[in-house]
């Protein structure tokens, strides 16, 4: 495995190994701690500490299924009415049929240890540079902030997974081995202290080339969707406004939304693999056009679309494979290749516009919700909406948001949770389905060693 040596560099390999040494264990077992001497020498120099921070983003992106990288698009797609697995798999099919188990090994090593392994980095980070008199205030706060943020949006996934789950801001392995759950919405509480202090420390510019290291917009940006999520409407509209006149961010054409360095994306992560581009493009799109994608969208997304929506041509693409025809997303467009030409996109600027636009219906703002909602329209080659009150207002953000945020980032999934529609939607289309299947088992070897963790009900 050749990994490009931009960001990963000798010292972000060094952090690494020292932070991930317990990658392969049970997080709350943690039984190395971190190597003080190794620590202290990453946090005595600018550069190296930079780069501990970049290593960071790079194991995220060399784990191609962890929660940061395909994996949050990919299983919360399959949980959800956007995707279907095209070959027999009992563990994948388990979340299209949501009859997961907390034996569920995807869920195990993708979903929640992959997101406590990158919380634990993020705390040693932030020990170090806390610790260290070596750096300049600018640097300090700008890696300060970057932490910060990571830790935060694996927190906000974490939740929105799981519900209920430890929070673990220490390093200290006797402690962690034994933490138990804590209610959503005190961990709700400190994502919001978390991103505020980020905002704060972040500079409005990109620390580096590209927006591969986040800046203030993309805290602000998260920070927009937990008031969202939190149904804080004066805060979401007021927070999202923040982005969306900042200047800096503007609708890119369709076909150009998921490139390096794109017009709207406000945080994205760069490829390190030599052999792709993004996870997404590898997952999702077909070797051949003679073969069946391993990941089909449904038929209820598909005839979601409406007439003259450029996002079907632009974003989906389709195989026929012994008469039948498949359809999968192409929101990525290169499956592999050296010439890297797409980042992994994980905040762009619609969501503002739409997060914007759902706040002010709920405050009764119909008119100027409505302006948000055509900004997307119109982008997607669609007319004006129709809708003129505030429940049919709702009813086209909801669906807005479906054909905007398809196969990505488990947007439709959490959508349907938060707003209390997982049950009438997904209880129409899958015979399987229980209201307890909107939140994931918790793994059972870390119940099992951890008696303070506690099961999901229905698991």
């Amino acid at each position: 495995m050749k990994i490009r040596p931009l960001l990963y560099s000798s010292a972000s390999k060094l952090i690494v190994l020292c932070l991930t040494f317990s990658s392969c264990k049970k997080f709350i077992e943690v039984p190395i701690p971190v190597n003080q001497q190794a620590t202290v020498t990453v946090f005595s120099d600018e550069a190296t500490a930079t780069s501990a921070v970049n290593g960071l983003y790079s194991s995220m992106m060399i784990q191609n299924f962890g929660i940061l990288n395909s994996g949050i698009t990919l299983y919360p797609a399959l949980s959800a009415d956007e995707l279907i697995n095209t070959n027999p798999n009992a563990t994948i099919s388990s979340f299209t049929e949501n009859t997961l188990n907390s034996e569920n090994t995807i869920i195990e090593f993708d979903l929640w240890k992959r997101s406590f392994n990158y919380i634990y980095q993020t705390n040693a980070i932030l020990k170090g540079l806390s610790n260290s008199n070596s750096l300049s205030m600018a640097v300090k706060n700008q890696l300060m902030g970057e932490a910060k943020f990571v830790r935060a949006l694996c927190y906000f996934y974490l939740i929105n997974i799981f519900g209920d789950v430890p929070y673990i801001v220490t390093t200290d392995y006797q402690e962690n081995s034994v933490a138990a759950r804590v209610p959503k919405a005190t961990i709700y509480n400190s994502i919001q202290t978390e991103l505020q202090e980020a905002s704060n420390l972040l500079g409005n510019d990109y620390p580096s080339t590209g927006k591969v290291r986040p800046n203030k917009w993309a805290a602000i940006s998260l920070l927009a969707r937990v008031y969202l999520y939190r149904e804080n409407w004066a805060a979401a509209e007021q927070t999202a406004s923040l982005v969306i006149n900042s200047g800096i961010y503007s609708l890119s054409g369709l076909n150009n939304v998921f490139v390096a360095n794109s017009t709207e994306v406000i945080w994205q992560l760069m490829p390190v693999l030599t052999f792709l581009n993004t996870a997404d493009g590898l997952t999702f799109i077909p070797f051949s056009a003679t073969v069946r994608p391993a990941y089909g969208l449904t038929a209820q997304l598909m005839n979601s679309f409406e007439t003259g929506d450029q996002r079907l041509s632009s974003w989906t693409k389709s195989n026929i494979v012994s008469g039948v025809v498949y359809y999968y997303p192409f929101k990525y467009k290169v499956r592999s290749g050296s010439a890297v030409t797409e980042y992994n996109t994980l905040f762009r600027l619609p969501e503002l516009y739409l997060i914007r636009a759902e706040a002010r219906t709920m405050q009764n703002k119909i008119a100027e919700a409505k302006t948000d909602l055509n900004v997307i329209r119109t982008r997607a080659g669609l007319s004006n909406s129709s809708a003129g009150s505030q429940v049919s207002m709702v009813t086209a953000i909801e669906h807005e948001r479906q054909i905007e945020f398809f196969a990505e980032c488990g947007h439709r999934w959490f959508d349907l949770k938060r707003t209390g529609r997982a049950d009438a939607v997904l209880g129409s289309i899958k015979t399987s389905w229980q209201a307890t299947d909107a939140l994931y088992p918790i793994p059972l070897t870390d119940i099992q060693t951890n008696p303070s963790l506690t099961q999901n009900p229905g698991y």
